[in-house]
């Protein structure tokens, strides 16, 4: 049973949580069936509202099903989770700790380079903070670069 007292409702938690991740899972709809996708990410929060940027390759499965998601305009949901911890509680009893962020966006798929190229930056700053060149000209070839619009986002913890 999920307890309300977990969520976190403070900007600055949210971000923390968001920021520990390094794994966002996209549910992606193929024909009647879930397709779950783990991707690397990065973000974006500006005038209230988060963007999740990622990069996959142009020719696998997971891209046509994010094209069709974003031609019919469905939302596309995610979950990504962090600091995992099992600890005793007492006697035989134990208590997981844990981060976890889940939600549901609008995919958008980038057209232009200079886009791409901001998308990969924040993807890039996610993970290895200051690593990224300004000046980088190339992007990598049969690569497909979207973005999710997030509407929804709900944050949890046990701490």
């Amino acid at each position: 049973m999920i307890q309300k007292e977990k969520e976190v409702r403070e900007l600055a938690g949210i971000l923390k949580t968001v920021d520990s991740c390094d794994t966002c899972r996209l549910g992606l709809v193929d024909g009647n069936r879930a397709y779950i996708v783990p991707l690397c990410f990065g973000y974006t929060f500006l005038n209230g509202k988060f963007t999740f940027y990622f990069q996959s390759r142009l020719d696998e499965k997971k891209t046509a099903l994010i094209k069709a998601a974003e031609e019919a305009a469905e939302e596309i949901t995610f979950q990504m989770d962090a600091n995992h911890c099992m600890l005793p509680v007492g006697g035989s009893e134990y208590t997981m700790l844990y981060s976890s962020a889940f939600g549901c966006g609008r995919p958008v798929i980038l057209k232009g380079e200079e886009e791409k190229r901001t998308a990969l930056k924040h993807i890039l700053a996610h993970y290895i903070p200051g690593k990224f060149a300004e000046d980088q000209n190339s992007l990598p070839e049969n690569a497909c670069i979207f973005k999710l619009e997030v509407t929804e986002l709900t944050c949890r913890e046990n701490r």
